[in-house]
C-alpha cells in the first residue's frame, strides 16, 4: 500500500487492522521518511524516496518485496509515472467533484483494480465506464464520546456555557474557510442573544505552494484580515500555526490539562462545521460523529453520505480553481447560518446518540471485515486462481 502524509492515519490504522486480521504478512507503505525500512506494529514500512509520491522507488520496492499489487492512498491525478509501469496498480480514486476530471480517469485505464472511497465516487467513475470496488475510509475506536466535556473545552481555552462551533480543515482554497467564517458571522448577527465561539482549527496564514502537486495550485488563504474586517476576533479562536503544522496526536491519554489531542478537540465542540468545496469522503465528518458531535457539510460530492447526524447546506454555484478544471461548490452563506441556528435549537443529546451509532458503520474492524477482506480475496482469486472441476476459487 502506498500513501502519503495527508492519509497517514488512514494507512496506519488500515495496516494495523490488516495485520490483526492476518490478511497479509507484511504491508509496504510510504509515509514521511525518505530511506531505509522499519517495522510499525509488526508492519514493514519502506522508504518513500525523493519524489513527492515515491514514484522513484515504488517499482524497485514492488519487485524487491515481491508484491502482488500496489494500493495508492492519494488522489490519482498526482501521479506522473506509476500508472504506466508494469505493475498491478490499484489506486484509491479519491473524488471530490463532479463531473470527474479526465486528469483522474486518464490515470485509471491501466489499473488492475480501482477502489472508490465513496458511493458518489463510484457513481462518477461508472459514468466514465470505469468499474470500481467501494471501500470506505474508517475511524479507529479511539474516537469516542468522553464524559469530561467541560475539561476538554477548557484545554482549548473555551467556555463550557457557549455554543461551540468547530472547524477542522487544512488552509486550502477548496476548503472554503472564508465562506464558513462569513456563515458564522451571519449566525452571530441573527442570534445576538446566543453565547457562541468558533474554534478554527486551521492555519490562518497562507501556506506556500505545495510541493506535492505543483500543478494543482490549491493555495492557502490569509484569513486574519477577513476575521478582523468582519469584527469576529472576539468570537473566533485559532491555534498557534506551529501547532497546526506540527500536528497533535489522535489521543494523548487521560491528561485534561495539557493533553491536547484530536479526540478531546472534537469532544469540545457542539457541532462540526465542514462546508467545504467538496470532499472525497471527509474524515472529520466520521471522526466528529464517532465522538458524538453532529456535523454540517456541503450538499456536494462524497460528504453527504458521511453525514448521519447533522445537516447539509446547498451550494450557490461552483468555481474552478485548479489546472485539472475540477468544480468546487460554493456553499450558501445564508444556508450555513440557518443550519447553525437549527443545530443550536436541536436536542444535541439525541443527535449525539445518533452520531455515534452512524459512525460505528465506519469502524475499522467493520471496514476491514465487510469491505477490505472480501476485496483482497477477490484479488487473490484473480491473481492466483485455483482451478477445479467446479470452477475457479481461492486457495
Amino acid at each position: 500500500m502506498w500513501g502519503h502524509s495527508a492519509y497517514g492515519k488512514v494507512i496506519n490504522n488500515l495496516a494495523t487492522r490488516l495485520k490483526e486480521n492476518h490478511t497479509i504478512a507484511h504491508l509496504p507503505m510510504s509515509l514521511a521518511f525518505r530511506s531505509g525500512e522499519f517495522n510499525m506494529k509488526g508492519v514493514l514500512l519502506l522508504g518513500a524516496g525523493n519524489s513527492p509520491f515515491g514514484e522513484d522507488v515504488i517499482v524497485n520496492h514492488y519487485h524487491t518485496f515481491k508484491a502482488d499489487m500496489v494500493i495508492t492512498v492519494k488522489e490519482p491525478w498526482v501521479f506522473s509515472t506509476i500508472q504506466n509501469e508494469a505493475i498491478n496498480f490499484v489506486p484509491m480514486a479519491i473524488i471530490d467533484h463532479s463531473p470527474v476530471s479526465p486528469v483522474i480517469t486518464s490515470r485509471l485505464t491501466t489499473a488492475f483494480k480501482v477502489i472508490a472511497i465513496s458511493r458518489f465516487g463510484q457513481r462518477e467513475l461508472k459514468q466514465k465506464d470505469i468499474d470500481s470496488t467501494y471501500i470506505p475510509h474508517g475511524v479507529p475506536p479511539v474516537y469516542r464520546p468522553l464524559d469530561k466535556r467541560e475539561e476538554c473545552i477548557k484545554i482549548f481555552h473555551g467556555n463550557p456555557d457557549e455554543f461551540r462551533v468547530g472547524v477542522v480543515a487544512m488552509n486550502r482554497s477548496r476548503k472554503m474557510l472564508g465562506r464558513m467564517v462569513r456563515g458564522f458571522k451571519l449566525f452571530v448577527e441573527q442570534n445576538p442573544d446566543v453565547k457562541t465561539h468558533m474554534m478554527l482549527w486551521s492555519d490562518l496564514t497562507p501556506t506556500r505552494r505545495t510541493e506535492e502537486a505543483p500543478d494543482i495550485q490549491d493555495w492557502g488563504i490569509h484569513l486574519i484580515p477577513e476575521i478582523m474586517e468582519l469584527e469576529l476576533s472576539h468570537v473566533i479562536h485559532w491555534p498557534d500555526p506551529k501547532l497546526i503544522r506540527r500536528g497533535i496526536p489522535e489521543w494523548a491519554g487521560e491528561d485534561y490539562v495539557a493533553g491536547w489531542d484530536m479526540v478531546k478537540l472534537y469532544n469540545s465542540f457542539d457541532v462540526l462545521l465542514h462546508c467545504t468545496g467538496g470532499e472525497g469522503a471527509g474524515l472529520p465528518f466520521t471522526e466528529a460523529q464517532a465522538c458524538g458531535v453532529p456535523v454540517i457539510g456541503t450538499n456536494y460530492a462524497g460528504g453527504p453520505e458521511h453525514i448521519g447526524a447533522g445537516l447539509t447546506v446547498d451550494a450557490d454555484d461552483y468555481i474552478i480553481m485548479n489546472t485539472p478544471g475540477t468544480r468546487y461548490a460554493l456553499p450558501n452563506i445564508d444556508g450555513i447560518a440557518k443550519a447553525l441556528t437549527k443545530m443550536y435549537n436541536t436536542d444535541r443529546e439525541k443527535l449525539k446518540r445518533r452520531a455515534v451509532k452512524f459512525a460505528s458503520r465506519f469502524a475499522w474492524d467493520t471496514v476491514v471485515e465487510r469491505y477490505m477482506n472480501p476485496f483482497l480475496e477477490e484479488c487473490e482469486t484473480e491473481l492466483y486462481p485455483k482451478v477445479t472441476k467446479t470452477g475457479v476459487t481461492k486457495w
